[in-house]
């Protein structure tokens, strides 16, 4: 799984979310399970 909204940063060896402008909050980004757990990034679903 990935996340359009991580990139790496060589310099901290970690992920950087553009989503909460600080660390991602897993070992290996997961957009889907971040739309799970923090309502936040590019697969939570829209309530209509």
């Amino acid at each position: 799984m990935s996340c359009k909204c991580a990139t790496f940063d060589e310099d901290t060896g970690r992920y950087e979310c553009s989503v909460s402008g600080s660390g991602c909050m897993y070992m290996v980004p997961n957009s889907k399970r971040c739309a799970e757990d923090f309502g936040e990034g590019p697969d939570v679903e829209d309530e209509e």
